[in-house]
């Protein structure tokens, strides 16, 4: 009795390498959780960054009124002059800006050790860290499909897809169990 080609392949437990689409669904997952990481780092530095700014300001208070020079999605540009009579341009513009316009006048709220660190007067981290949350929720609920997704594609475990995790010695894929 000849065994059928199709019999043959059933009974061959090697695994072999995974097929193309399947390797590919693997590195796209594993660039989505990468991405997510990163930008949840990042969103934990910044948060931290934003604390350790207020607490500089929060241990040396001085205030001054300050104008905005320049507006741009990644800084604003303002001058004050601080009480040493010295005019101060913070190289990272001013914390929490929001809403400001050139050639506005405003009071703001400064470390007197260190005039660089500055922030509109009455905001603290607590206004950025609105933007950090809201952040870190359009990130998951866009990664955490798009993870579920890939793992469905690749027909592996989601530990598997994530890490290359390996199975442990002794187990074999596609084998039945040895009958007792």
């Amino acid at each position: 009795m000849t065994a059928s080609p199709a019999a043959s392949a059933d009974a061959d437990p090697s695994p072999g390498p995974p097929a193309p689409s399947i390797r590919w669904w693997r590195w796209a997952g594993r660039l989505i959780a990468l991405l997510t990481l990163a930008v949840t780092v990042m969103m934990v530095a910044l948060a931290i960054g934003m604390r350790l700014n207020d607490r500089a300001i929060d241990e040396h208070p001085a205030s001054a009124t300050a104008t905005v020079l320049s507006v741009s999605p990644l800084r604003t540009g303002i001058e004050f002059v601080d009480a040493t009579g010295t005019t101060i341009r913070p190289e990272g513009g001013v914390l929490y800006p929001g809403l400001l316009s050139v050639g506005q006048q405003f009071v703001v709220e400064y470390s007197s050790v260190d005039p660089q660190i500055a922030r509109v007067a009455g905001r603290t981290a607590s206004v950025g860290s609105i933007m950090i949350a809201v952040t870190l929720a359009v990130t998951y609920l866009v990664a955490v499909p798009l993870l579920w997704w890939c793992h469905r594609r690749a027909r592996m475990p989601l530990s598997r897809l994530l890490f290359g995790a390996r199975r442990p010695p002794g187990h074999a894929a596609g084998r039945a169990a040895p009958a007792v």
